[in-house]
């Protein structure tokens, strides 16, 4: 080698280390992936007491940590938002055009970005620090035949074959990011749908599924809470939630109605089922390329199950099924409550039901004592300061979440801070040793967290100098993330979507839609052993 090529290597080598040091990037930077379930229940996974298929989840939870106290804001553009930027959601929202996403900060850090699926928040994803997008921006389409929101890169997409489901889609294009450029560590972001209405799967999938809930919501609930309980996710001298008012007994059901609710659930397992089995396409893909033990995942959902059911007279006018192209069933209370076990309440509420994601970490090349189960208070809130410090990037601004990086890899973990909730007329502040929270508007109810882990033991009257305190602290946190001086709860009356949700007075009364008799074999029951 000349004087002269020596001189340039020692100057290219100079430069490769001034921008490192400029960026906070590290030669070892470790390759991240969030996979985000839509509208998941808790207990759905196996790995979390499912009787649903999800062997790659359950991988994922024995080769990393099950993080079972994870936390969202109870709907989807809440959780969104406040994971990729870090802040409570109510600063996140409106300030959501002006803060450095953890998309941004990680590609100005050299990232390869990508982002596959749903978006649901404002503007374009290709502006906020995404190389690649497909997917859609709304809040959510069918899953046979898209909706016109669908984008790949800036251009509209679609190229909706007769074999499309977006799940699949999803997966393939994760696949073919994450097989890129080498030379980059890659930020993936893969945003299933799935299970969020509409409830849809291909029918071989929703068979496997068909009469399997015919025992009804309760039976799946207390079989849930047995295995969580072998598993050692709850006590074992727990007791599970008293049956909620609003819902009725499941022996007090037409055939006609068990059917259709069978129907619903089937159709709801079939779409985790497909998620975890393309999960499971990319974990292969990545262990195969050998990036697996360099690649961190975080997997959870944006929020719990969905407990509505507010289409299901227009659905049953059209002769539209759960699982039919062109149909928008949701879920409804009695399969949320199947969900959503071992909490109270479901998605929107603030209530543990509502927030409480089934997270995993998966990180071969650092996850200390694989397979344990934490219960250190995480939330979305904290993805962006934890992706932020595996890939040694100091972050931009203020952060209102906390790092669990180290409960990752296996070290002492605890939050130092309170968690705040809120949406519409439900709010709450979570400590280590108290949960204070509100539904439909109907005042403060508080829980010790020890005690009452599943909100169930209301001991507000006996504590109003707890009350007063956490009311206190919250309505501090309020103003000072809203910008409003006073809090009064958005009614839900009149909404075309949501109804009151409580379990104990406030809630409307769930009625389940019955199955036609002229359709009622167009997803029979097998009737083989």
């Amino acid at each position: 080698m000349t004087a002269l090529h020596l001189h340039l290597v020692r100057c290219f080598a100079s430069v490769a280390v001034c921008f490192l040091f400029l960026t906070g990037a590290s030669a070892a930077q470790p390759n991240l992936i969030i996979i985000l379930a839509d509208d998941m229940g808790y207990s759905d996974p196996g790995c979390f007491g499912g009787e649903i298929a999800t062997p790659s989840l359950d991988r994922l939870a024995k080769e990393g940590v099950r993080l079972a106290r994870f936390q969202n804001g109870g709907m989807c553009v809440v959780s969104r938002a406040s994971m990729l930027t870090g802040k409570w959601w109510p600063r996140a929202l409106p300030e959501f055009a002006k803060t450095r996403l953890l998309s941004e900060q990680l590609h100005g850090a050299g990232y390869r970005t990508g982002l596959v699926g749903k978006w649901h928040l404002a503007g374009d994803p290709m502006d906020r620090g995404f190389d690649s997008f497909f997917g859609f921006l709304a809040g959510f389409a069918d899953h046979f035949t898209g909706a016109p929101s669908y984008r790949e890169g800036r251009e509209p997409f679609t190229k909706f074959g007769a074999d499309y489901y977006s799940t699949d889609a999803f997966t393939d294009r994760a696949l073919s990011f994450v097989k890129g450029d080498a030379t980059k560590p890659f930020f993936l972001y893969l945003s299933y749908q799935a299970p969020h209405n509409p409830l849809q799967a291909p029918a071989a999938d929703i068979a496997k599924y068909r009469g399997k809930y015919s025992a009804g919501w309760q039976a799946v609930r207390e079989a849930r809470f047995r295995r969580q309980k072998e598993m050692g996710i709850v006590a074992a001298s727990a007791t599970l939630p008293e049956y909620p008012q609003n819902l009725p007994d499941w022996d007090s059901l037409s055939d006609a109605q068990r059917d259709l609710e069978d129907l619903r659930m089937a159709v709801y397992a079939a779409m985790v089922e497909r998620m975890d089995t393309g999960i499971g396409r990319l974990v292969e893909a990545l262990k195969q390329s050998g990036k697996a033990d360099n690649t961190l995942i975080l997997f959870m959902s944006d929020n719990g199950p969905d407990s509505f059911s507010v289409v299901d007279a227009a659905m049953l006018k059209k002769g539209i099924l759960p699982g039919d192209r062109g149909s928008n069933w949701q879920s409804g209370t009695g399969a949320a409550y199947a969900h959503a076990t071992p909490w109270r309440l479901y998605k929107i509420s603030q209530h543990a039901g509502g927030i409480t994601s089934g997270g995993i970490a998966w990180w071969p090349g650092a996850t200390g004592n694989v397979g344990r189960i934490e219960n250190s208070r995480v939330h979305m809130v904290d993805v962006l300061p934890t992706f932020l410090e595996a890939a040694g990037i100091a972050p931009r601004g203020a952060q209102a979440g906390e790092s669990f990086l180290p409960l990752v890899k296996g070290d002492a973990w605890k939050r130092k801070s309170p968690l705040f909730f809120q949406y519409m007329d439900n709010r709450a502040i979570r400590t280590d040793e108290w949960t204070l929270a509100e539904v439909d508007g109907s005042g403060w109810e508080l829980f010790r967290a020890d005690a009452a882990p599943f909100e169930t033991t209301n001991v507000a009257a006996k504590n109003p100098d707890v009350v007063a305190t956490l009311g206190a602290q919250w309505l501090a946190w309020w103003r000072s993330e809203s910008g409003k001086r006073d809090y009064t709860p958005e009614s839900t009356k009149g909404s075309p979507h949501y109804k009151p949700q409580g379990d104990r007075g406030s809630g409307a009364i769930y009625v389940p839609s019955s199955m036609p008799s002229a359709l009622s074999n167009r997803y029979p029951i097998s009737k083989s052993p």
